[in-house]
């Protein structure tokens, strides 16, 4: 199901449930895809009057865990 996202840059978002993965598709036709997205956090997007805003919060905090994994890659497992 593609969410309208009320934003200058992205058009649409959606959510594969079996990828745990955000897709994100932009006016230009690009398309960017953050994995390990969890689905209560999809549906804060769905639920928030702010989209655009809460998903950047939620690739910010996808971006910011998947930098620490390439760090520490011996806690992953903890």
């Amino acid at each position: 199901m593609l969410v309208p996202v009320e934003s200058k840059q992205i058009a649409f978002c959606s959510y594969n449930e079996d990828e745990a993965s955000l897709y994100l598709y932009y006016h230009t036709g690009d398309v960017a895809i953050f994995s390990s997205i969890g689905k209560l956090d999809y549906q804060s997007v769905i639920d928030s009057p702010n989209r655009y805003d809460t998903l950047m919060l939620i690739t910010k905090k996808s971006q910011s865990e998947s930098e620490l994994h390439a760090f520490l890659p011996e806690m992953e497992g903890n």
